[in-house]
């Protein structure tokens, strides 16, 4: 008995006769199949180039959010970080040394007679000094150290896991560096500035929180200021 697929094409005729339909147009199946998998093929490749192009386009957008980000957390002047991105940082690094008891520092920077400098030389030699202080600060800090413009002639480095001792050799450094270099040049005389600093340490004050912790800082900076200007002070030493 003859197959199923060998007696359709003999019983289809009687069949198309008997229901009064005409003969069906003769299809090339291979090139039928061949057409089908080049349009596929077409189609798969113009899907591809669409979902390559919204990755692009995707990876586009998340860079320029990423740089927007970056930029709002950066002072302009100095491309340090600002007050905002240094006060957010201090707050979440004071949580973890209380939760690993684990300990850091801060140093508060502040420019000796820099409204004399800018009455004396004009605010664009005072924003050359800001620019080329804040290109040092970020010269000496450590990997995981934070430094940052606190406001105006003010500036806060946090140094993770630091003692008193070594935020204060750290602040020495400040120091020495701006004596071996000006940080402005007015007809083509180098200018040179001097910085008070206070430095505090976590475990050196029963901080309640990072706020405490940066006034520690500030008063001790102050004393400097109140000493004559030009040095480092360490709260509780």
């Amino acid at each position: 008995m003859p197959s199923a697929k060998h007696s359709t094409p003999q019983t289809l005729p009687p069949l198309m006769e008997t229901l009064g339909l005409g003969m069906p147009v003769t299809v090339d199946s291979v090139a039928l199949l061949k057409e089908a998998q080049q349009r596929l093929f077409e189609h798969t490749l113009s899907l591809s180039a669409r979902l390559d192009a919204q990755q692009k386009a995707r990876e586009t957008l998340l860079n320029d959010y990423a740089e927007l980000q970056q930029r709002s957390r950066l002072d302009p002047l100095t491309q340090l970080a600002n007050r905002a991105w240094l006060e957010e940082q201090l707050r979440e690094r004071f949580r973890l040394c209380l939760t690993t008891e684990r300990t850091m520092s801060v140093v508060f920077i502040d420019l000796d007679h820099f409204k004399v400098l800018n009455d004396r030389y004009g605010h664009q030699a005072g924003d050359q000094v800001l620019a080329h202080f804040g290109r040092m600060l970020a010269s000496l800090i450590r990997v995981g150290d934070l430094a940052g413009r606190y406001g105006g002639e003010e500036f806060l480095v946090i140094l993770p896991d630091e003692d008193a001792e070594g935020a204060r050799r750290f602040a020495e450094r400040i120091t020495r560096r701006l004596q071996e270099r000006p940080m402005a040049r007015v007809d083509q005389e180098p200018l040179y500035v001097s910085v008070s600093i206070g430095v505090a340490c976590l475990t050196d004050g029963g901080f309640g929180d990072e706020r405490e912790l940066i006034d520690a800082a500030d008063q001790s900076m102050y004393f400097i200021k109140r000493s004559g200007r030009g040095g480092v002070s360490v709260y509780g030493h």
